[in-house]
């Protein structure tokens, strides 16, 4: 009905006034006072491995991703050809675009992404690279185990100290979000850029299917990436930029990395705007839970807020 599509655009705008109430009280508070509740942190450790070590941290991570895949796409390929082709198309969840046949100028579709092939894709991707990093500190500690923070931090204490920083930031990473999208809209019109077709994650979250794989996706998006990407961008690559040149710069070339790694032009800025966030968050606290819990909160927020506005009149992007 259409007072339902209403209420529920109507809650996703009271949801971000409050926000912007909230965030801006907070800012007041947090301009007021000192500056780190955890000043006794000071920082996170660095991580002076050197560029080789480095490079063959970073190949690992690559390569067990790579391995995994085509393992799997060829134990999938066997069980069952097509549905291995689609999953090839798609393991990264990027956009395919129409193949056209040189021989009898046919066009074709890829098969379209559904859950399962989404959930498997998202685990394809998260735990090679879980398994890579812990097997790094497991089996070379001299190299690779050295501790993620200065600061002891219980989950609770963490869930505490990022849910005030999350409310305080939302705001500036929708203006940028905002700013982008005009800009990049500009861009289209001007036909300097093409046009963005919808993300397909957005899509499978907004046009349902098998609960039980969408709830999954929903797990992971909040548990499995938070952990995954806050280690490896924040816990190995930020700490290693960071004995290597300035704070700022570290935290401004690991967000440019976390950006490019999520592969989607039209959430770069603001996701290396929140990859720069996710860093001081790391520095401030000292713990690598409160940038896991940031991000989860995040992610969590944002799945939220896209479940209201499916229900809603307005278009999602």
């Amino acid at each position: 009905m259409a007072v339902d599509l209403d209420l529920a655009a109507i809650l996703a705008g009271a949801i971000i006034v409050v926000i912007l109430i909230a965030s801006a009280v907070l800012w007041i508070v947090h301009l007021q006072r000192d500056q780190h509740k955890f000043a006794c942190a000071a920082g996170v450790p660095a991580w002076p491995i050197g560029w080789i070590n480095f490079g063959i941290f970073a190949c690992t991570l690559v390569s067990s991703v790579v391995v995994v895949q085509l393992f799997a796409g060829e134990l999938i390929y066997l069980m069952n050809p097509i549905e291995a082709a689609a999953i090839d198309n798609e393991v990264k969840l990027e956009t395919s675009v129409d193949l056209v046949s040189s021989e009898d100028s046919l066009v074709t579709e890829p098969t379209a992404l559904t859950p399962w092939m989404a959930v498997l894709a998202v685990l394809l991707l998260q735990l090679p690279l879980l398994g890579a990093f812990c097997a790094l500190r497991r089996f070379y500690p001299r190299h690779f185990s050295s501790r993620l923070n200065n600061q002891r931090l219980t989950l609770w204490q963490s869930f505490a100290y990022a849910i005030p920083q999350f409310i305080r930031y939302l705001p500036i990473i929708w203006f940028v979000s905002f700013t982008w999208s005009k800009l990049l809209t500009e861009l289209q019109e001007l036909g300097v850029i093409d046009e963005f077709p919808p993300q397909e994650l957005i899509k499978l979250f907004t046009n349902g299917g098998d609960l039980t794989a969408i709830s999954l996706l929903a797990v992971f998006a909040v548990v499995l990436a938070p952990i995954v990407e806050e280690i490896v961008f924040r816990g190995g690559i930020y700490r290693f930029l960071k004995s290597q040149s300035s704070v700022l710069t570290a935290q401004i070339i690991s967000g440019a990395l976390f950006a490019t790694m999520h592969g989607n032009l039209m959430s770069f800025l603001p996701l290396l705007v929140i990859g720069i966030i996710l860093a001081r968050q790391y520095e401030g606290s000292g713990n690598i839970l409160v940038p896991i819990c940031f991000h989860a909160y995040f992610n969590g927020f944002n799945l939220l807020m896209l479940l209201i506005m499916s229900q809603s009149s307005f278009p999602i992007n």
